[in-house]
């Protein structure tokens, strides 16, 4: 999309998107795997009845450790969002002062094309590894190496910068999906990949607003810190969820 946009018109790229859009995801909402998915049963009385129950009987500790439980990979992919955002919005200020800013674009997807690579090789990685290791690994490598989007003043150096921070970003969205599929209140899965997925959106839309005003301010590397921010903020939630989650597991031994 990238290429498209410097090379014909900017235009072209958002006109593709909304063409991919009316035509593949009608076709992927009627395909025919959806015949292979287990229909839940309609919810009795009697089943209603008995989840009502079940939640009146939580004690405040455990209805504020099942919200923190949800909360903390939702607050951890507005951060994502805000680290996509950010970096991309410093990007395009990044590659004005030497080129134009379309080749933002272009530079952007060599961090799309690592983490895209990485997020691939999390099905292979050993089942010792936890996912709660995996966040906090992730996050740390992550805020690590966005440090090193303030070096760069070439494209060439920038290219090899992106290339490498793209490695555990990858890894480190498939994990947070994972616990969010593993702490999702029973029947409420759908409602809790939505907000995740809202989540990213929603952050980056505040990581463009925040990374925009620096740029315009302060130039480029201002702008680059709120990626440095987002990527530490996400290590902070990631040592947050591991508590929690390791105190879910106690209860559930317990009980």
């Amino acid at each position: 999309m990238g290429i498209l946009a410097s090379l014909i018109a900017p235009w072209l790229p958002l006109a593709l998107a909304a063409a991919l859009t009316i035509t593949l995801v009608p076709a992927f909402a009627v395909h025919a795997t959806h015949d292979a998915v287990v229909r839940t049963p309609a919810p009795t009385a009697a089943g209603a009845a008995q989840k009502k129950q079940l939640r009146a009987s939580l004690t405040a500790g455990q209805r504020a450790g099942a919200f923190a439980a949800v909360g903390l990979p939702v607050l951890a992919m507005v951060c994502m969002g805000t680290f996509f955002g950010s970096t991309q919005t410093a990007l395009s200020s990044f590659s004005a002062t030497f080129a134009t800013s379309e080749l933002a674009g272009l530079l952007y997807a060599v961090m799309g094309l690592s983490s895209a690579a990485a997020a691939l090789s999390v099905a292979y990685w050993p089942q010792r590894f936890t996912v709660n290791a995996r966040w906090l690994a992730c996050a740390a490598l992550m805020a690590g190496l966005a440090l090193l989007l303030l070096l760069p003043s070439t494209a060439l150096p920038m290219i090899l910068v992106l290339l490498v921070l793209g490695l555990p970003v990858g890894p480190l969205m498939v994990t947070v999906f994972a616990i969010g599929g593993l702490v999702a209140p029973a029947g409420k899965l759908g409602t809790v990949m939505t907000a995740l997925a809202s989540g990213i959106v929603a952050g980056t839309a505040i990581g463009s607003s925040i990374a925009g005003q620096l740029a315009q301010h302060q130039g480029y590397s201002a702008a680059f810190l709120v990626p440095v921010c987002a990527a530490a903020a996400l290590f902070l939630l990631g040592a947050a969820a591991a508590v929690v989650l390791r105190q879910r597991k106690k209860s559930a031994a317990a009980a």
